[in-house]
């Protein structure tokens, strides 16, 4: 997948470049909010967990104006790292086999960190308000990918490994730029990129998640 949108964007660039089309590379700071909901399903129980954290989050563009109104972009997100902190109980056994009260259960503290970026290609269209001040949307193909824990293991703390998960889902943002020369302009942008996976082990186990990606950014971009 990562191939394909390298592709698409070079290919794209190549084209744009005989129409002397100008070019423009952006730099994004901002914070992420990372919105989890996970879930385990299995013939005895169920277990749920959900969170919503924030990290920094930082990404690099590059894009080609086919028109004066509409670009196309590639762009690599870090999207930051957040630490889910949680306590679960497990219940004791008594020598006879029997289980005991839940004041003998033993607690737990689990620590699972989610790490995640993506790799985008997509459209921007842009709207003129005033001399130097624009409105513009985005939309396009995120291909994602979680670091060491996907959000499966918040609900699934069983000794299998889904290091490295990774997928492909549509993105979209909103924003706004104010041009103070012809090359260098500054904006702010609003993203989403929402996640849905499921699975099954077996047909007695099911877990599922949504994953949620919320970025607030300070845009930096320049014209060549």
């Amino acid at each position: 997948m990562k191939k394909f949108i390298y592709g698409m964007a070079f290919s794209s660039l190549s084209l744009s470049a005989y129409a002397d089309t100008m070019f423009l590379s952006e730099v994004l700071i901002g914070q992420s909010k990372h919105k989890a909901n996970s879930s385990l399903k299995t013939d005895l129980s169920e277990k749920h967990y959900a969170s919503s954290l924030d990290a920094d989050s930082f990404a690099f563009r590059l894009g080609a104006k086919l028109t004066d109104k509409v670009s196309i972009e590639l762009a690599k997100h870090d999207h930051g790292k957040v630490v889910n902190e949680y306590s679960f109980s497990v219940p004791s056994m008594a020598p006879t086999g029997e289980p005991l009260p839940p004041e003998f259960d033993r607690v737990y503290k689990a620590k699972i960190p989610i790490d995640i970026e993506s790799l985008r290609i997509g459209v921007k269209g842009e709207w003129d308000l005033s001399a130097g001040f624009s409105l513009n949307a985005r939309l396009g193909l995120a291909h994602w990918k979680f670091d060491e824990f996907s959000p499966r293991k918040l609900t699934d703390l069983g000794p299998y490994s889904d290091s490295g998960e990774s997928g492909n889902d549509i993105y979209y943002a909103v924003g706004g730029e104010y041009k103070f020369t012809e090359n260098l302009y500054v904006g702010l942008e609003y993203s989403l990129l929402s996640i849905k996976e499921k699975s099954g082990k077996d047909n007695s186990v099911r877990s599922s998640y949504e994953y949620d990606v919320r970025d607030l950014s300070f845009v930096v971009g320049w014209v060549f």
